[in-house]
Order: C-alpha cells, then structure tokens, then sequence
C-alpha cells in the first residue's frame, strides 16, 4: 500500500467514525461542541463602541465567530469545493500547494474555523445586489 493510499484510508476512516460518533453520541456531542464554541466565542482586543451590523445587508443577527465545523476541519479545502465555493478552495490550495505544504496545516485550520463564516458571507451575497 502506498502511503498516499494509506492516507486516503486514514482519512475516510477517522471521517467514518466521527460521523458515527456524531450520530450516535448526539447530546455529548453538542455538549462537547458548546464547550468548544463557547471557547472560540471568547473576544479578544477592546471593544469598539458604536459597531453595530449594517441592517441592510443582513437582517438577521450574525453568527458566532469561529465555530469548529468537523467535516470542513477534516477535508480542508475540499469541503469549499463541495458546498460551492470554489474561487476560496482555489485560493486556499494555491496557498497549501505554493507553499511545499508548510502553509497546509494553517490551511486546514484556516477551513474548519472559517468554514460557516465562509458559507453564510457567500450566501448572502449572492443574494446582494450591489
């Protein structure tokens, strides 16, 4: 077995048991997954007075900053590819790739963090017109 394939089958196998521990252990998992929420929620630096949300952009309250999404944690840039948004999984390879992967653990970091922030700014935008 080559090691690229000892990859893929590692991948796929921790991808299998999350899924089903996610499916399984559901109130521990969101138990788990408030804690790690809440943590990320944490702000940083000093608040800035008067920033509120423009009301024209988006109605509804924003969400949390940096919230773990697993499965975009797991396959990095290519859950960008998967739900649609392919000009950031182009940027996001391109940086990983150009780099000789130094850049890639970041990368990966960068796609579970970011990756709902991500999917809400496109979907709003799409819906935007300028």
């Amino acid at each position: 077995m080559t090691p690229a394939t000892t990859l893929l089958v590692t991948v796929f196998a921790v991808a299998v048991v999350l899924a089903a521990f996610r499916r399984f252990a559901r109130p521990t998992w969101n138990r788990i997954m408030a804690v790690v929420n809440r943590i990320l929620d944490i702000e940083v630096g000093l608040p800035l007075p008067g920033r509120t949300p423009p009301a024209e952009l988006y109605y509804r309250p924003y969400p949390r900053r940096l919230q773990l999404n697993v499965l975009a944690l797991i396959l990095g840039p290519i859950w960008y590819l998967l739900v649609g948004l392919w000009v950031h999984a182009t940027i996001l390879l391109t940086i990983a790739f150009l780099s000789g992967g130094l850049l890639a653990p970041i990368v990966w970091l960068y796609c579970g963090l970011k990756a709902q922030e991500d999917l809400l700014e496109f979907r709003v935008a799409r819906h935007n017109v300028y």
